[in-house]
């Protein structure tokens, strides 16, 4: 999983070098003010006396001395003793008050340094966190762009709104913010470790036999956090979902007065994911108490027992002191540590769920992927096609026919008939489960996706709109359009009129799924799109819904323009449509029971006949 995630952050290894140079120095300068402890009780303790006999080197005589520290290697003792006996001349020189106040000045500036420091690791690994999300985000963004339109089909909307949002900002925690966050604590906890080792390895001892209970109990916890912050987050999402489907619905919620059925449900997932959260918490508030627990333990024994070295003289006071300060101030690199292993299985959590979306097979849109430029001079035929969204469940069956350029074919049929499953295999939306779809005698499989693609121009039956201008909404897909053909595009479709006289012409917002338009309004923006596209092959799923005399009139003229000179599919619902078709294909469950013209179909008293006579009232 880290080596994924790795990728993301390897464009910007620069900054990830500066930073991890910061964090080195911060933690080094953390630990250098630490061993500030044994020189200022030196000072405070034997520069009391006016006697300037009483200076350190004469009370060095008179202190314990001993340590039983573990040597170090040669090189770095002579650095060791180098730094330190200039540090000696540094400080110790003069009277007492003249050490305090060089003393008091050093440990100023150390402070000040280790917080400029301090600062630009922060700022670094905020700057390095978001530039790693916002890539991840748009690469998953991205790929869900690229699925097809299966994957739409099965998953809910939310789960996916929950997936690129909410999964991909807890991701945080597994990336450059922990990564410094562990390197900066493990620094501070070596330099502790290096400290009380050189003091007494005795006392070392002690903090270490706690050690392995520490680790294995935040292993223990990782493990039942990770588990649970992965239901947290499919909780979140099913609550995600429940939202965008009651906010997106809320005409009809109001309508059937559902406002309280919708809060019980929307409670219902909400409590479910409460309860997880809860769950997921307790687990991951147990870690910080119990290492903290285990590492008082550790301190208490060594104040026991480094309490009974003093007092046989085998270390010196402020060295024992130096040790116990070391101990307290490696408490919280610790328990961040135990914090931070909990924050990254919360995040492998999420990651696993957006690596999922990942891993998803892409469309193979465009000529990466091989596959024939798209033509239609001859045919579109439809040889022998099967389909099913599930195995043993046909949708459509043996479905045969052929389509010559400019001409117009109407799909009727029963609901559930398979007329929106027919013209999606047009533009590849779904694939024939057997037969073939042929352009120009070219099966749709060996044809470039994108190059099929902007062959077709499709109008659905839902409108659907952005929340962007009218302008974008008409040219939707593409910057490159003159605003004439704009224009003209809306001419054509009887928008032009309406459009200007919006309160900013085509450049205003028209809402969310243009909610600022009546139905007719949409309906005329959305042909006008088709238009300005001017596709050879046009899908149409003519609007059910019902619209005043005068738009009608207006939607209709708009419809004949569209259709006029190019080949259409149109599931039809309006007499006209049906009637100015060239042939009529009538589907009854998944199987093309008839194709003909208007009058041939009425006339073999078959399924047409059938339908017809329902629809308009014409049976008893």
């Amino acid at each position: 999983m880290y080596s994924r995630l790795l990728k993301y952050v390897l464009p910007y290894w620069r900054k990830g070098i500066v930073l991890l140079v910061t964090i080195t120095i911060f933690a080094t300068l953390s630990g250098v003010s630490l061993t500030l402890i044994p020189p200022f009780l030196k000072i405070v303790i034997y520069g009391k006396s006016q006697d300037e006999r009483t200076d350190v080197s004469a009370a060095a005589q008179n202190e314990p001395s001993g340590t039983e520290g573990i040597p170090l290697p040669g090189g770095i003792e002579k650095l060791k003793a180098g730094v330190s006996s200039r540090f000696n001349a540094y400080i110790y020189a003069g009277d007492p008050k003249s050490r305090l106040y060089r003393f008091c000045a050093l440990f100023l500036v150390l402070i000040f340094l280790k917080n400029i420091f301090g600062y630009i690791q922060t700022y670094l690994t905020v700057y390095l966190e978001q530039k790693v999300l916002y890539r991840i985000r748009r690469a998953v963004y991205a790929h869900v762009q690229c699925l097809p339109l299966s994957y739409f089909a099965r998953e809910k909307t939310g789960h996916i709104i929950s997936r690129i949002t909410n999964d991909v900002t807890q991701l945080r925690g597994a990336i450059v913010g922990v990564a410094a966050s562990i390197l900066r604590n493990v620094l501070m906890t070596l330099i502790a470790l290096l400290i009380i080792l050189s003091i007494s390895w005795k006392l070392s001892l002690l903090t270490i036999v706690v050690l392995p209970l520490n680790v294995l109990l935040v292993g223990k916890i990782g493990k039942k956090l990770k588990k649970r912050s992965f239901r947290t987050q499919e909780g979140m999402a099913e609550m995600t979902a429940v939202l965008e489907e009651t906010i997106s619905g809320m005409r009809v919620v109001k309508a059937f007065n559902a406002g309280e059925h919708e809060k019980r449900r929307f409670d219902r997932f909400s409590d479910k994911h409460l309860k997880q959260f809860l769950k997921m918490k307790l687990w991951g508030a147990l870690s910080s108490p119990s290492s903290e627990f285990l590492g008082t333990i550790s301190v208490v024994l060594i104040m026991w027992y480094g309490g009974s070295l003093v007092l046989r003289g085998v270390i010196a006071p402020e060295n024992l002191m130096l040790f116990v300060g070391a101990m307290i101030w490696v408490v919280t690199p610790v328990k961040n540590l135990s914090k931070l292993n909990n924050v990254i299985q919360e995040s492998l959590a999420s990651a696993q769920r957006v690596f999922a979306i990942l891993d998803l097979p892409a469309e193979p849109l465009d000529e990466r992927f091989g596959g024939r430029e798209a033509t239609f001079e001859k045919s579109i035929r439809f040889e022998t096609v099967d389909f099913e969204y599930q195995p043993g469940k046909p949708v459509l069956r043996e479905v045969d026919f052929s389509v010559e350029p400019g001409e117009i074919i109407a799909i009727v049929g029963p609901s559930g008939a398979g007329k929106t499953t027919l013209v999606d295999l047009i533009p590849r939306f779904y694939t024939p489960t057997s037969g073939r779809i042929l352009f120009d005698g070219v099966d749709s499989r060996d044809i470039q996706l994108r190059s099929l693609r902007s062959l077709m121009g499709i109008v659905t039956q839902e409108t659907i709109l952005f929340n962007d201008t009218a302008k974008n909404n008409i040219a939707y897909g593409r910057d490159d359009y003159p605003a004439e053909k704009i224009i003209q595009a809306a001419k054509a479709a009887n928008a032009h009129d309406f459009i200007v006289e919006l309160p900013e012409s085509y450049n205003t917002v028209i809402g969310e799924r243009g909610t600022q338009l009546s139905g007719g309004q949409r309906q005329r923006i959305a042909i006008a799109r088709a238009i300005l596209k001017d596709p050879k092959i046009l899908i149409f799923d003519e609007a059910t819904s019902a619209l005043d005399t005068e738009s009608e009139m207006l939607v209709q003229e708009a419809i004949e323009r569209l259709l006029k000179g190019r080949t259409t599919f149109v599931i039809a619902h309006r007499l006209s449509t049906v009637q100015n078709a060239d042939r009529i294909l009538v589907l009854e469950n998944g199987v093309m029971k008839e194709c003909g013209t208007h009058s041939e179909l009425l006339i073999s008293d078959g399924v047409y006949r059938k339908l017809y006579d329902l629809q308009f009232g014409l049976v008893n």
